[in-house]
């Protein structure tokens, strides 16, 4: 019972992991992209929407998002 309990602990654990890694892949560094507002949904009349479909994203400075 407790070996079930552990492997079970250990394969969620694992899962965890992997899903943080592959969050910590989507950031990156230096120049801005538009990309980084891919996953950013908002409240739109009660329902969660993708910025994307509500508004458009420039980059027109290595530093800035409009």
């Amino acid at each position: 019972m407790i070996d079930d309990f552990l492997s079970d602990a250990g394969r969620r654990m694992d899962k965890s992991v992997e899903a943080a890694a592959h969050e910590l892949n989507t950031v990156r560094t230096g120049r801005a992209s538009a990309a980084l507002l891919e996953r950013i949904q908002v409240d739109y009349y009660g329902q969660k929407t993708p910025l994307q479909q509500l508004a458009t994203t420039n980059v027109p400075e290595p530093r800035l998002l409009t």
